[in-house]
């Protein structure tokens, strides 16, 4: 049995396994956009009566079924995760959704990787950073298993009357009152995991920057004071180190780090340790704090090549110049030289 199939069956076998609240909702197949390449075609459970329903990925449970687990099985696991989740779900209602002055103050933002979400960007609205894109959410709720936040999406801006750029402001405003910057030394950030003072301040020369909920932290890149408060910390220019959707990483811009070792660190650590779903970017980028300038490495290499050609051919002007001047000169009459003689013969 294909996948197709597989989901096809589930949705015609499960209203008849559903109970309590969710008897007699709406099930369906559809596709879940999400960003970081996690979209899939799964199952859409709408109660009786109700505009908001549950979305249900059913590829593990594809896999489970391939693996030998029986389909009765199966169907129990998943009415009883539908039963559960639509329990445990945030308290939202359509209204909430429908009305900007209610998600305003709710408003957050989260920095993601431009490739891989290209298809889903044409849909949300967003800002560019290099080769990164700022998008918008609002925080739905808290929960035991984490927080609940909803993308905002062009048809919601339509359905709102506000404009892009109205979102970008009300967002910031928003992320920088309710989630304000934060940045912290490595040392101290292992210290609190480990609940103890182990590891020195200066042991470790670098910095993590993220919000004070360190949920979508990588985002305060963009706040409008992040770059000079960041190089005030690290006495400079510095390299931003994409470590995930939810923090960055900063090292100063130092004999001791090059552009090409940071490079293949933060490419390593992504294949090795980040999840798909939470990984940012595969480069590091710079700050310059005299040019006031964040760029990728790439482009900053470039820029610091073609200053440095410039100018060193201003300076070979400028020696070229001395030197034809010095020619012109040797190859004038000395005035002063024939009078002197002149005056030597009266003499």
């Amino acid at each position: 049995m294909e996948y197709r199939e597989f989901m096809e069956q589930i949705k015609k076998d499960l209203p008849e396994r559903l109970s309590g609240t969710l008897e007699g909702a709406t099930v369906d197949t559809t596709q879940v956009d999400k960003l970081q390449g996690c979209s899939y075609e799964g199952l859409n459970i709408v109660p009786d009566g109700s505009m908001i329903g549950l979305t249900m990925d059913l590829q593990p449970y594809f896999q489970m079924f391939n693996d030998g687990i029986s389909y009765e099985n199966i169907m129990e696991q998943i009415a009883d995760r539908a039963a559960g989740a639509y329990a445990e779900r945030p308290a939202v209602t359509a209204e909430d959704i429908g009305s900007y002055e209610a998600v305003k103050d709710k408003l957050m933002i989260q920095l993601i990787g431009r490739e891989g979400n290209e298809e889903m960007l044409q849909t949300i609205p967003h800002h560019s950073i290099e080769d990164m894109e700022i998008v918008y959410r609002f925080h739905v709720e808290d929960t035991e298993m984490g927080m609940a936040s909803a993308l905002v999406t062009n048809s919601m801006l339509e359905r709102y009357g506000i404009t892009a750029e109205q979102l970008r402001e009300d967002a910031f405003a928003s992320a920088i009152s309710h989630d304000p910057l934060e940045i912290k030394t490595m040392a101290e950030i292992l210290n609190e995991l480990m609940g103890a003072e182990i590891i020195p301040e200066d042991a470790m020369p670098m910095y993590v920057a993220s919000n004070t909920e360190r949920i979508h932290g990588a985002g305060v890149i963009a706040y409008p004071e992040f770059m000079e408060e960041a190089a005030k910390r690290l006495d400079g220019d510095f390299y931003v180190l994409p470590s995930s959707i939810h923090e960055v990483i900063l090292v100063p811009d130092t004999p001791d780090f090059s552009a090409v070792e940071l490079q293949k660190m933060v490419q390593s650590i992504n294949m090795e340790q980040v999840a798909p779903e939470e990984r940012l970017s595969n480069h590091v980028y710079h700050y310059d704090s005299k040019e006031r300038l964040f760029e990728r490495t790439d482009r900053y290499e470039s820029r610091k090549l073609n200053q440095e050609q410039e100018r060193e051919s201003s300076r070979s002007s400028v020696l070229d110049a001395l030197r034809s001047n010095q020619r012109d000169c040797s190859e004038r009459p000395h005035k002063n030289t024939a009078v002197i003689r002149r005056d030597a013969a009266a003499l």
